[in-house]
């Protein structure tokens, strides 16, 4: 029997009213939250990684199990993936013991996003594209600055790459984030409904067998 997913139930009814304003403060002050020391260590090992390879990266930002990761690497032969998810649990099919794996193009950090996506900024990697598959919703309305683009972090993420695909059940947060990602990079983002055919990840597939509505919104380049 297929696993079945719960529709994502929220208190708010629309695009939440404190988005744009709480944009437009992290743009005047940037996030700046020193770097765990643990990340920095993962960090560095993937850092060698990438520059012993010199090839474009494509980044997936909460990989969850990494099995999204490894099928973009599977697609991708001529580009490295990196995964990255802070789960204790999630990576476990992969990494075992120093929250790092690499093998081919394939890399995956048991790490911390938030510091992991500053310190790419600031090392400069070429990304070609960024996805971000079915992020945690925090659906109730007093959680907005825990979603990606709710939070300070935010403006930093869209810096990485001119390519950017949000995937997520949860209708309100597409839209959210479709218009956080226009108000910063000033230009229209494309938001569509989609059926997929080929999961990229457990959660597409538990999702799209619950036949809950998926939404895409990807950035222009």
């Amino acid at each position: 029997m297929p696993i079945k997913s719960n529709m994502v139930v929220s208190n708010q009814s629309g695009v939440h009213k404190d988005l744009e304003s709480g944009i437009e403060k992290y743009l005047v002050n940037p996030f700046r939250k020193p770097y765990r020391p643990f990340s920095k260590g993962i960090f560095h090992k993937a850092n060698q990684v990438i520059n012993n390879l010199n090839l474009p990266i494509i980044l997936d930002s909460g990989c969850g199990t990494g099995e999204s990761s490894h099928i973009l690497s599977k697609k991708n032969t001529d580009i490295i993936i990196v995964g990255i998810d802070k789960s204790e649990k999630r990576l476990d099919k992969f990494i075992e013991r120093d929250n790092f794996y690499h093998k081919d193009n394939l890399i995956l950090m048991r790490a911390d996003v938030i510091d992991i996506w500053r310190m790419i900024k600031q090392s400069k990697w070429t990304i070609k594209k960024h996805y971000i598959l079915y992020p945690n919703p925090w659906p109730k309305k007093n959680q907005l600055k825990r979603r990606w683009h709710g939070h300070p972090i935010f403006p930093e993420m869209i810096g990485l790459c001119d390519q950017i695909e949000l995937r997520t059940n949860w209708q309100i947060y597409a839209e959210e984030f479709k218009q956080a990602l226009e108000i910063i990079t000033q230009k229209k983002t494309s938001l569509d409904s989609i059926k997929v055919k080929y999961f990229m990840s457990p959660f597409e597939k538990k999702y799209s067998n619950s036949r809950q509505k998926l939404y895409r919104v990807v950035s222009s380049d």
